[in-house]
């Protein structure tokens, strides 16, 4: 929860006071972070995506290329990209390692606070994640 509620600083408020769901960060990291590449509907045609060696995937089908059920953990650690010494589908990893990007911006965040910075990283990474299932095409 302190994840989310650190996360939660950054992004508008909202005109009343209302819970803001795992989904509804996600997506915000999505536009962000994620859209530049993977277009804002999440199908690969970013705005860089002449710009890059490889086209970025096609976020709306993991779970139809995985017998119907979203990746959850698999997607949640090739974002992070910090437990894997390989480049993975990404080649040479044009896809940033989001797990140290996240930990940069949280330690200078939250430097003083009295909880880890893993805490936003991983409540970023699952937002995220939480996003991505309900883009799925069934």
């Amino acid at each position: 929860m302190a994840a989310l509620a650190a996360l939660s600083v950054s992004l508008p408020k909202p005109a009343s006071a209302q819970t803001v769901t795992g989904a509804e960060l996600g997506r915000h990291e999505f536009d962000t972070n994620c859209a530049i590449c993977h277009g804002i509907d999440a199908r690969g045609g970013g705005p860089m995506r002449p710009f890059l060696a490889r086209v970025p995937a096609d976020l709306t089908g993991l779970a139809r290329r995985n017998g119907g059920v979203f990746p959850k953990d698999a997607v949640a650690e090739l974002i992070d990209g910090r437990a894997t010494a390989e480049p993975g589908p990404h080649g040479t990893r044009e896809m940033p390692i989001w797990g140290n990007v996240y930990r940069e911006q949280s330690d200078y965040q939250l430097r003083g606070m009295p909880f880890p910075s893993e805490w936003t990283v991983r409540g970023r990474i699952l937002a995220l994640t939480d996003y991505l299932s309900t883009l799925q095409q069934r």
